[in-house]
């Protein structure tokens, strides 16, 4: 296990982020608040992803008020992208970070409230590949306590002592072809918070794969070991359309039937009339994706989703808008499991654009 180490920066927010400087607002009524990755994201094929503020903020879960800017990387390395974000404890957060310059990727622990520093989590060549093809892009808690960290062309699991989670000599999820899982290699698992990348209740995964058609498919790892050949792939869908590609996911697990649930996948496309959310039952137990229904279509509402989060306190599900079409907002949503469908929440978007909201690669919500 590698020591932390520590490092400290002071935030003066370069790229005039000082000068743009967010009024901080009380705490979220709940206590709660929706933490935020601006890096490089993925809005789908064709269209033109946002330029990044390339820092982690916390937002009021009230009124979708910038609270406090937690980490500016502009400050720690000139091409540091924060990726992902994950609550840790009750002071901390886990943060992914890309670097497409150097390729020297970690995972960095972050204070929630002032500080502005951060501790070095984890930096392993061989699971945060230090080469060019292995973009990392997604980061999630396994319920054995490890996490899972999706990459271009697999996903990595660390175990809850920071140990790599090997199939053979493979990642956890290494290059899926044949049957269900593709025609081609993994090569874009693709980015989000609560999953490009899904760790089921049971130990099983979901995965996003956003190549060209017929690759452009949703995918069921049906076990707990990780995949290993065609036959773990059970059930996949494809996406609504050939031009379409999936950007993001969550799971919310039901209230009323043990080991299923809701899988919502967003798809971004260049063409007009296929930016959508889509919702599909999910059997844990079978390895089965069924009954795809589109919950959500509006364009003038969503257009290049970069990433979703679920608030499994109070329902909410909070989507952004990381292409340049619509500045870059964050949506609210509440979802109705009997329909499948979503329901925006007011008129206007959550969180209005800033120079924080640009670019979102990665949400959740914690304390």
């Amino acid at each position: 296990m590698k020591n932390f180490i520590l490092v400290t920066t002071m935030v003066s927010l370069s790229l005039g982020l000082a000068a743009c400087e967010p009024k901080v607002e009380d705490a979220s009524s709940s206590g709660q608040h929706l933490y935020i990755t601006s890096g490089s994201c993925y809005v789908g094929s064709g269209l033109t992803a946002e330029t990044p503020s390339r820092t982690l903020s916390k937002l009021n879960l009230s009124t979708g008020v910038v609270d406090e800017i937690l980490m500016d990387y502009n400050t720690v390395n000139s091409s540091d992208r924060p990726q992902s974000v994950i609550d840790y404890d009750s002071q901390n957060l886990l943060v992914l970070v890309e670097n497409p310059v150097s390729f020297n990727r970690r995972i960095d622990l972050v204070k929630k409230k002032g500080g502005n520093s951060f501790a070095t989590y984890l930096t392993d060549s061989t699971i945060l590949t230090t080469t060019a093809g292995h973009v990392v892009r997604d980061m999630v808690r396994t319920p054995d306590g490890g996490i899972l960290i999706s990459k271009s062309a697999a996903a990595e699991k660390l175990s809850s002592s920071k140990g790599r989670v090997t199939v053979g000599a493979n990642a956890f999820i290494n290059a899926p072809t044949g049957g269900t899982c593709g025609t081609t290699n993994n090569t874009l698992i693709s980015n989000t918070l609560i999953s490009a990348v899904v760790a089921l209740p049971n130990s099983k995964y979901i995965f996003a794969h956003a190549a060209a058609t017929p690759n452009n498919r949703v995918v069921f790892i049906n076990s707990t070991n990780g995949y290993s050949a065609s036959a773990d792939c059970s059930s996949a869908v494809t996406a609504p359309a050939t031009t379409t590609f999936p950007t993001a996911m969550i799971y919310i697990s039901s209230e009323t039937t043990a080991n299923t649930g809701y899988l919502l996948v967003s798809y971004s496309s260049s063409t007009a009339a296929q930016d959508y959310i889509y919702a599909y039952d999910v059997n844990e137990t079978s390895g089965t994706i069924t009954g795809a229904t589109k919950a959500y279509e509006n364009s003038s509402v969503l257009r290049g989703i970069s990433a979703m989060a679920y608030d499994s306190t109070t329902g909410s599900i909070f989507v952004a808008n990381g292409s340049t079409t619509l500045a870059n907002g964050i949506e609210r949503f509440t979802f109705d499991p009997t329909t499948k469908t979503l329901t925006r929440v007011g008129s206007v978007p959550f969180a209005g654009t800033s120079l924080y909201t640009k670019c979102i690669t990665g949400m959740t919500v914690a304390n």
